[in-house]
């Protein structure tokens, strides 16, 4: 059995994870101008109740930053003076300690059904470049669509609109930290999902020590996705000839993941939310994608918790990525932390540093001193500059 597995793992390799050069899976990125994308389709319902209020889609994630589109029906008044047309903006919801270069597209859908990965009938396209200095701003289009259009067009479907946001936030600057870049998926024309929600034709199950849950997949996807995996049913230990395996030391609920992962290439939806549940999931995630030498998904969780950071979770993120030997993410935690020496008091006192103090002491001493000097540095500043004054 173990033979033959091998072979077939290494015909799986070969035809559907072809291995990929590190120059091809960069080819997108320059050293200092990075490129993060992401896509929102914004459906205004009961359109035709809307009056001199405006509409305000829920927030997305994109390059760091949380973001909305505003739909205003009778236009923005100090732009638009007859009210025959409507505006529509995109607003930066985050905070952001220097400006965020964007180019994005607004346009129509003339299917309120479509989904983002379809164009929908996708009509009245506008391309915007700007650049955002503070949150709250809102930069768009004043004379995005007539209302002439909408109704001769046929937009607006069973009291319906539905706006498309395609938005890239690009990142230029020469200081800035060599963003961890993602290739892309060796999957994306393969659908293998039914395969993992059916159990059709699974050979292997695998239980959860501590858990009553239960997978059933399939050895040679496994052993094609990850490396530990491969030498646990392909090689001569015990594990290769068996039909179920145990799994002591991740979580049922990371676990699932993974195995998302392995068979998808992608993570679930509510991965990509900046939400308290996604950025903790993806540090646990993080550690299993280390243990199974699942690289891709390591870089994913990587890029995930890098634009995540904040007071409470950069000291565990620190942690993690210095167990792991992630020299990115490390540089990513320790620039956050040293921006805004007003941080580091809150930071300190975090669970998560406590952890780092513990497990990386060296670390977390010499990031205190920096502060330490950093702090006394800013109070004889200060105290210079009011003796300037006196004088």
């Amino acid at each position: 059995m173990s033979s033959y597995l091998s072979s077939l793992v290494d015909y799986i390799s070969r035809s559907f994870f072809p291995t990929r050069s590190p120059a091809a899976a960069a080819s997108k990125t320059s050293p200092k101008v990075v490129v993060r994308t992401g896509e929102k389709l914004f459906k205004v319902v009961g359109h035709s109740l809307i009056k001199d209020t405006r509409r305000m889609s829920e927030c997305f994630h994109v390059g760091g930053y949380d973001w909305a589109v505003c739909y205003y029906p009778n236009g923005v008044a100090t732009y638009i003076d007859d009210g025959q047309f409507a505006s529509v903006y995109l607003v930066l919801m985050s905070e952001c300690e220097s400006k965020v270069k964007t180019s994005f597209t607004f346009s129509l859908l003339q299917d309120p059904a479509a989904s983002p990965a379809t164009d929908g009938g996708e009509k009245n396209k506008i391309h915007v470049t700007h650049s955002f200095r503070s949150k709250g701003v809102s930069l768009g289009v004043d004379k995005f669509v007539s209302k002439a259009d909408l109704a001769a067009l046929e937009y607006v479907k069973d009291d319906c609109l539905v706006i498309k946001c395609n938005l890239e936030v690009i990142d230029d600057r020469e200081n800035a930290i060599g963003s961890i870049i993602v290739p892309p998926s060796s999957l994306k024309n393969i659908d293998l999902r039914n395969l993992l929600e059916t159990g059709h034709k699974a050979d292997l199950t695998i239980n959860i020590v501590g858990s009553f849950r239960r997978f059933k997949v399939h050895g040679c996807m496994l052993a094609a996705r990850s490396p530990v995996f491969r030498a646990l049913l392909c090689g001569s230990m015990m594990e290769s000839n068996k039909s179920r395996l145990s799994i002591d030391d991740t979580d049922a609920a990371v676990f699932d993941l993974l195995l998302y992962y392995i068979y998808n290439d992608c993570l679930p939806e509510f991965m990509d939310e900046a939400t308290e549940e996604a950025t903790n999931m993806a540090q646990h995630l993080f550690v299993a994608a280390d243990r199974y030498g699942v690289e891709r998904l390591k870089l994913m969780c990587e890029s995930k918790l890098s634009q995540s950071l904040d007071v409470d979770t950069v000291g565990s993120v620190l942690d993690l990525a210095e167990r792991c030997n992630c020299c990115q993410l490390k540089a990513h935690c320790l620039s956050y932390i040293e921006r805004n020496c007003n941080r580091w008091p809150a930071i300190e006192e975090t669970e998560g540093f406590a952890q780092l103090k513990v497990n990386h002491p060296l670390l977390a001493q010499d990031i205190l001193a920096k502060a330490q000097r950093r702090s006394k540095n800013k109070r004889n500043r200060k105290k210079n500059g009011n003796k300037v004054q006196k004088k």
